[in-house]
């Protein structure tokens, strides 16, 4: 596969992962204040201050194979500490990396860790990664017509209409901006689900699945996202032999 095409690849996952807290399909009940679930969810998370993030993704390129990642993530807010391990299922491959004290540790599994000073964007970047979400329930805000919540075992379950150009316009955007270069991504046949907790307004989990395609491959995405430990991560302790690393 090319580096370019995995470069574009990771890239979705990484949008789907952050981003996606939308879903198809679902009847809706027409008691629930669609703007007050909405605007009490944006509130809820931007009071997060420290979580765990699990994504497991997968995306089917037509005749090369797949890619699977799965993201486990610990984060601290302020001041910012974080430990994501980043494994490729299908090349064996795993990465640890910690952040912690404005400084970034990364090693591949062999003990050799690389280490350099975090730049103040990117540390804003980790900082929204558990609260990004806050986002798409804004622009929800602004196509309440297309939105659909119903009330499911304690939880909220939010769903657009199938290929609304708000959606299509805003995954666009954000996959480009990432990648650095225009792609035309048409979503077609998306289906997500995306869970907020009735009493606390926390995003729960959610899970996306779409069709597409770039650079004449067709694509099918699909990504499960778990949210847990909300404020409740005290600690993250960078080891050892990162901290007293040469490289």
């Amino acid at each position: 596969m090319k580096k370019s095409l995995k470069k574009i690849l990771f890239t979705i996952l990484t949008v789907f992962a952050v981003f996606f807290v939308v879903a198809c399909g679902n009847k809706e009940d027409a008691k629930i204040n669609k703007e007050e679930v909405l605007q009490k969810s944006v509130e809820a998370n931007s009071n997060i201050k420290s979580g765990n993030k699990l994504v497991n993704a997968k995306i089917e390129v037509e005749g090369e194979g797949n890619v699977e990642f799965t993201i486990d993530t610990s984060i601290i807010k302020e001041p910012l500490a974080m430990k994501a391990i980043i494994e490729q299922k299908n090349e064996n491959t795993q990465m640890t990396t910690y952040i912690k004290d404005g400084m970034v540790y990364a090693t591949t599994g062999n003990n050799d860790w690389q280490k350099e000073a975090l730049s103040e964007n990117n540390a804003e970047n980790f900082k929204d990664s558990l609260d990004a979400s806050i986002e798409m329930n804004e622009i929800l805000k602004d196509h309440l017509d297309k939105v659909t919540i119903k009330e499911e075992r304690g939880n909220y379950i939010v769903s657009i209409d199938k290929d609304a150009d708000f959606l299509k316009e805003f995954l666009n955007k954000e996959v480009s901006n990432i990648v650095g270069q225009n792609i035309d991504f048409d979503p077609k046949n998306a289906t997500v689900e995306y869970v907020i907790d009735k009493e606390t307004y926390f995003i729960k989990s959610s899970s996306f699945s779409v069709e597409t395609k770039i650079q004449d491959k067709k694509l099918k995405i699909m990504t499960e996202v778990t949210l847990s430990n909300i404020n409740s991560v005290e600690e993250i302790t960078v080891p050892e032999e990162a901290l007293n690393s040469n490289n």
